[in-house]
């Protein structure tokens, strides 16, 4: 249990430092290698989505830029390039979902609490226009979600699909939004996962419940990142999801129809790579 946690832990902290951080002080020009650094995050979410109850994080976290040829971790998270084009490129992408302990949280109780888990899949990215001050792609993302089940281990737990539009533009070289648009379709054992009801949980309130696949959810993004020197980046994102219609909403663990999300990190780079190499209109 010990060995698990405190791998959920470090991968949460690879995750935000993939997920909230910006890395460079100017969008052209050549940029370090790799940098690396160090972070606090201040995070606000429902426990899952479509859940009536939220927590609240405050996690320290690892900056982790590296810009390579082929393999890249930025603000878009980790990536493998594997076909690229002027138009559009083929990559292998992961994200994740924080773990949930089902005694803190009332329509769960008494149930398997939720572990860590990592979604890693194939994104497709089609850029409209990509230039260093602004871009706007949409990208086809299908993701396999693997639950953390004591390391090494990870447990298959369904498939996502998620088409997404984001647009990004450079205010300024120290000052850079965002806004993205997002819909998520899931298999039945991925909803399972987290709205399904085994018959040695149901209870006179929670009846037993097998979730299908179908419509996940839609939602709206919006972030800001702010440079504050070469070391020092602020990050705010907030975003909303909506579940109107989600072929989980019979589930005895579904409890509203919308989710807000809102985050804030600081970090400081400690460490830049000597070899440098020119920008990512994506960073």
């Amino acid at each position: 249990m010990q060995i698990k946690t405190a791998f959920s832990l470090l991968a949460v902290g690879l995750l935000l430092s993939f997920a909230t951080q910006a890395e460079e002080s100017s969008p052209t020009g050549p940029l370090p290698k790799w940098e690396l650094g160090a972070g606090v995050a201040g995070l606000s979410l429902p426990d899952y989505p479509g859940a009536d109850q939220s927590s609240s994080y405050v996690l320290p976290f690892p900056y982790i830029i590296y810009r390579g040829e082929r393999i890249k971790a930025n603000r878009d998270g980790l990536r493998g390039l594997l076909i690229e084009h002027r138009r559009w490129d083929l990559d292998i992408s992961v994200g994740g979902s924080l773990p949930v302990n089902s005694s803190d949280n009332d329509a769960r109780a008494g149930m398997e609490s939720l572990d860590f888990s990592f979604e890693l899949g194939p994104s497709l990215r089609f850029k409209f226009y990509d230039t260093p001050s602004q871009n706007l792609q949409l990208r086809f993302n299908l993701r396999a979600l693997l639950a953390v089940d004591g390391f090494p281990a990870f447990n298959y737990e369904g498939w996502l699909f998620n088409p997404e539009l984001r647009w990004r533009q450079h205010l300024t070289d120290s000052l850079t939004w965002g806004a993205s648009l997002q819909m998520r379709y899931g298999s039945d054992d991925y909803h399972q996962y987290f709205y399904g009801v085994a018959n040695r949980f149901a209870t006179a309130s929670r009846p037993a419940y097998q979730a299908e696949e179908g419509y996940n959810s839609s939602g709206v993004g919006l972030n800001l990142r702010w440079l504050a020197n070469a070391d020092w980046r602020l990050n705010v994102a907030a975003a909303y999801i909506d579940l109107h219609d989600a072929s989980f909403n019979d589930s005895p663990l579904f409890k509203q129809n919308n989710g807000v999300y809102f985050g804030l990190s600081v970090s400081r780079i400690l460490w830049r790579a000597s070899t440098r190499v020119g920008a990512d209109p994506s960073d």
